[in-house]
């Protein structure tokens, strides 16, 4: 008993830790918000008196003001103290000129941006907790598996993670994200992808991607005042329930044909019969091929995983997940769920698949490389274009699975580029972008005329006839370089890395596949990659050419760009440069992680 208490201890202290975030940040009482320290002020003639400074205890009070994060905002009271209005336009003002004024000086002042910052510290010291884990072993009776792989990866996991929160801490302000189970389903997420580089069963498989499944939906229809984000929690609450459909029963004809779930007993099974040595003297020794039952299992299981990793076919749910969600959503959607299914496949399940089908993962990773050339070249949405981009780069680390001994060393090297850029691209994504009543006039239009023309309805409105968002169409950068010149250069990085082109550090990444796949004759593989790569540097540059020729057509403005994100996207600016002239530290890390598969 106490042996288990030892081992499971990252675990157990992030359920506790995400009990304490539910107690402390839902309840009728709405525990953040009663730290706010509020200034009773009286508005005569304009002019207003601090008189007394308090701290209120209603509810109801404390969970209005907390949902008012902008300082012009603020909350009337009558004489009972009971709330009487929230409207802070003038003929509320003049109305109520008389009424005292509660004003929130100090405290958590946007609750949501609150427990984002607290998920951060727990998110870091959950990987602390993981890094220095004391015991590798079995655990829960061999369902989990936690060794020196799983520790390493899932390590830099809860690490990428607290970087993807740091960078969506203050987007989520003006981005007017009030729901306070926002952190709760992020958290869940992350365990979800945590518990899944440690799976060793298949129904432990199972539950973890349901986990994470349950969480994205959710975080994916919050912002429910549009359409887009609708169809976006829609769409991925059927596929995903598809998808888990043909995992089960992938599951249970495996199951069916051995009984045996754990993986580690399937890999032994499938090494015994596929044999050259067994089958030469197969009627001697009785022991029979594999069964259709099983190789039709492993096919299922396989599919539903590369359903997860939006590998083409596989992909059709990408874009409209990802123009749907928020961007911090879509941040991490992109990337985690990554680390973690390409972690479970090359640790416990990719013996299995190559047993079975050989280089079969070919077939997956070809269409991929092709549908993520050729489909962005008709997008003008950048979410949609990062879409099928991310498809491309999928075909791009399904190529060392083509083979029966593949090399992860260039595997992660290229997703841990990959994972960068990404954090540069959304970070960008994520700045501030105002558009005029040219394009729509946001007090004159209703929700649902706002939600047709393309634009984000939840998104705050800082004067008559602008709101902000980000940048959401390929012209939204245009004439970049001559207003923001660090910007245009930020992208301009992030864009040649994606593409694969020398002097940044993608190059480097593709460089190692290419060079791997033609060690392992892959050639058609390299052939279709180097096409796609040719191809997706007509897109990617496109991005560059509207950024530094383009002249705007309309007038648009990026707002203020909160230090936390601008440090972070320069930091990953930085790596990105220098990463293909200084690459040893990366590439004695990526090959210590291959050893440790």
């Amino acid at each position: 008993m106490t042996l288990d208490v030892v081992v499971w201890a990252p675990e157990a202290f992030l359920l506790i830790g995400l009990l304490l975030f539910i107690w402390y940040g839902s309840g009728p009482l709405v525990t953040p918000v009663a730290e706010q320290v509020f200034v009773l002020g009286v508005k005569t003639g304009g002019n207003r008196s601090a008189v007394k400074s308090f701290t209120t205890n209603k509810p109801e009070t404390q969970m209005q003001v907390c949902f008012n994060s902008a300082p012009t905002n603020r909350v009337y009271f009558d004489k009972e103290n009971n709330v009487s209005n929230l409207n802070t336009s003038a003929n509320v003002r003049s109305e109520k000129s008389e009424a005292p004024l509660y004003t929130p000086v100090s405290g958590p002042l946007h609750v949501a941006a609150h427990l984002n910052g607290w998920a951060i510290t727990l998110c870091l010291l959950t990987a602390l907790l993981v890094w220095d884990a004391p015991l590798y072993s079995l655990q829960t009776g061999g369902v989990f598996l936690r060794d020196l792989f799983s520790s390493q990866l899932s390590t830099f996991l809860w690490l990428f993670a607290a970087v993807c929160l740091i960078l969506s801490n203050p987007w989520q302000k003006w981005a007017g994200i009030v729901h306070l189970e926002y952190v709760h389903l992020v958290l869940f997420f992350l365990m979800g992808v945590h518990l899944l580089l440690m799976a060793a069963d298949l129904m432990a498989l199972y539950v973890c991607l349901e986990l994470q499944s349950f969480a994205v939906v959710v975080l994916c229809s919050l912002n429910y005042q549009t359409a887009y984000a609708i169809e976006a929690g829609m769409k991925y609450f059927l596929l995903s329930a598809f998808s888990s459909c043909l995992l089960l029963l992938g599951i249970g004809l495996i199951y069916w044909q051995t009984g045996l779930t754990r993986l580690s007993s399937l890999q032994e099974l499938m090494a015994y019969t596929t044999s050259p040595e067994i089958n030469t003297d197969i009627f001697r020794t009785g022991v029979d091929s594999p069964q259709i039952g099983l190789m039709l299992g492993l096919w299922l299981v396989g599919l539903g995983l590369l359903w997860k990793l939006a590998a083409a076919p596989l992909h059709m749910w990408a874009a409209d997940v990802y123009m749907g969600a928020w961007s911090s959503v879509t941040l991490m959607l992109s990337t985690l769920p990554k680390v973690s299914v390409l972690g479970f496949w090359a640790h416990s399940f990719h013996p299995l698949w190559s047993a079975a089908f050989g280089n079969g993962m070919a077939f997956f990773s070809g269409m991929s490389l092709l549908i993520g050339a050729v489909a962005p070249l008709a997008q003008s949405v950048l979410k949609r274009l990062l879409a099928f981009s991310s498809v491309g780069h999928m075909g791009l680390l399904l190529m060392p699975f083509a083979a029966k001994n593949p090399s992860y060393s260039a595997l992660w090297a290229h997703l841990f580029l990959y994972l960068v850029t990404s954090l540069a691209v959304w970070g960008l994504i994520m700045w501030p972008f105002y558009r005029p009543s040219a394009y729509i006039m946001y007090s004159g239009a209703s929700s649902n005329q706002r939600t047709r023309s393309g634009f984000r309805s939840g998104a705050p409105k800082t004067g008559r006839g602008h709101y902000a968002s980000g940048p959401q169409y390929i012209w939204d950068l245009s004439g970049l370089n001559g207003s923001s010149p660090v910007a245009a250069t930020a992208w301009a990085g992030a864009m040649l890395s994606l593409a694969g082109l020398p002097p940044v550090a993608g190059f480097l990444g593709k460089l190692g596949l290419f060079w791997w796949g033609l060690s392992a004759d892959q050639y058609v593989l390299v052939f279709l990659a180097l096409i796609s790569t040719l191809l997706g540097s007509v897109y990617y540059l496109r991005i560059l050419k509207v950024a530094y020729v383009d002249q705007p057509g309309g007038w648009g403005s990026y707002g203020p760009y909160a230090a936390s994100q601008g440090y972070l996207v320069a930091i990953c600016w930085a790596i990105l440069a220098i990463g293909l002239w200084h690459a040893a530290p990366l590439v004695l890390s990526c090959h210590l992680l291959a050893l440790a598969v």
